[in-house]
């Protein structure tokens, strides 16, 4: 029998908790594979020194050049007539590249394969097979809009004549409009349900949410959201649309566990478009230990903010307005807390609310999350009138962000629970089985 070469290559960053298992699925293929390709984006772990003790090429990113970057890096360097690709976090079946390679046809030159998440007996996984799936179904299809990157094998010659993949979209979307422009060229993709790869990855509520946004973001940047402070409103409202359709949806499924993740979404992604919008005029933060003591250093100038009574008298402040996002972030929280206690009265609830924002945004985790969260939850119950708080003209705040999204809250918290009675409970129950099987 006569085999097609194939070059089969794995993106990498910091993938060394994963590449290994990658790695040993790969090499029990049934279809032979030409040379595997490690694509390596300026990994800082020990991905490369893991994926060297295995039979392949590794070829380094100096630096992180995104994941469009990667896969351009992998058709130059590839000798292959088909070029096959597997995310670093994905464990293939052993028939997976054979049910792939054999499906092609004259006009067909790009396919797909299923990947099934491994992780459902968490809460975290099963929200993302769930509300994240990188798959169209148990059916195989000639008509699919495109296909997700995370496991496909592409002719290489058509890939180098559409001009490869976009480095506009550095590390997402870059699939959908590979395959937008291959359709467009009037070749025909497929999807192969046969083709089964698994996906590994164990998320956290903080990867979980920061990669829905993420995936989402190209989409969001098109029609404007992100140009200014007006625009982003509707970004807010679309949040809440998400998380309602998404609770009714799981409601309508039993899928019970994951409504607190449901519920948190709008949350979570509010605040991520709101720290885009931020790091855009300020930028980034990259020293941990600062971002710790800004977070102190906030709580410390709200509480002081707080005890000045006149609405008239502008506040002082010793944090500059570049370092603002914290003040703005714990404003977040408080008001939002308010609304939350109100719905849900019970403060174990609401402080894991915070302890998953304050981990998703302040990034520290263990002892100093608990001991950021309690102090957080103390000042939150110290003063009760967070709403009054927006009248002081403090000079950091932006009120009208803070406004929009407690106000479009408010009245979805009505609407829901009007309509959904049992919601707050279900919601808790949700949240409960979560802290008793993750210990949160």
């Amino acid at each position: 029998m006569k085999y097609k070469k194939i070059s089969l290559y794995i993106p990498c960053f910091n993938a060394e908790r994963y590449i290994k298992d990658c790695l040993k699925s790969v090499l029990q293929q049934t279809y032979p594979i030409g040379e595997i390709l490690i694509i390596d984006d300026g990994s800082d772990d020990e991905t490369v020194k893991i994926a060297s003790q295995f039979p392949v090429k590794v070829i380094r990113h100096g630096v992180n050049k995104g994941l469009a970057a990667v896969r351009n890096t992998a058709i130059k360097h590839s000798t292959g007539k088909y070029l096959a690709s597997l995310d670093a976090d994905c464990a293939p079946k052993e028939d997976w590249l054979e049910n792939l390679i054999n499906n092609f046809s004259s006009k067909t030159v790009g396919i797909g394969g299923r990947l099934l998440e491994s992780d459902l007996d968490s809460p975290v996984g099963s929200w993302r097979a769930v509300h994240m799936s990188q798959e169209w179904g148990k059916t195989s299809s000639n008509s699919v809009s495109f296909l997700f990157g995370s496991n496909n094998i592409f002719k290489k010659d058509i890939l180098v004549k559409i001009g490869g993949y976009s480095e506009n979209y550095k590390n997402n979307y870059e699939d959908v409009d590979i395959s937008k422009r291959i359709k467009a060229a009037g070749y025909s993709l497929r999807y192969e349900a046969k083709a089964l790869a698994y996906h590994l990855k164990n998320d956290t509520a903080r990867s979980l949410f920061n990669t829905f946004w993420n995936w989402n973001f190209t989409y969001h940047e098109k029609k404007g959201y992100y140009n200014d402070y007006k625009n982003l409103y509707y970004k807010i409202k679309e949040n809440i649309g998400l998380a309602n359709k998404f609770i009714i949806d799981d409601l309508d499924q039993e899928k019970i566990p994951i409504l607190y993740f449901d519920f948190l979404l709008c949350f979570y992604l509010s605040l991520k478009d709101f720290l885009y919008m931020y790091t855009k005029e300020c930028g980034t933060f990259d020293d941990q230990s600062r971002v710790f003591y800004l977070s102190h250093l906030s709580l410390l100038d709200l509480t002081l903010t707080y005890h000045i009574n006149s609405e008239n008298e502008m506040p002082r402040t010793f944090i500059p307005n570049s370092d603002s996002f914290f003040q703005n972030f714990f404003i977040f929280l408080f008001s939002s807390g308010r609304l939350i206690q109100q719905r849900f009265n019970n403060r174990v609830f609401l402080n894991t609310v915070f302890k998953h924002l304050i981990e998703g945004f302040i990034g520290i985790e263990n002892k100093l999350l608990d001991g950021l969260s309690k102090k957080t939850l103390l000042l939150f119950g110290a003063h009760q009138d967070w709403d009054y708080f927006l009248k002081k003209h403090h000079p950091n705040l932006n009120v009208e962000f803070l406004r929009l999204f407690l106000m479009n809250v408010e009245s979805w918290f009505n609407d829901l629970t009007s309509q959904f009675p049992e919601i707050v409970n279900l919601i808790k129950v949700s949240q409960y089985d979560l802290v008793a099987k993750e210990g949160i």
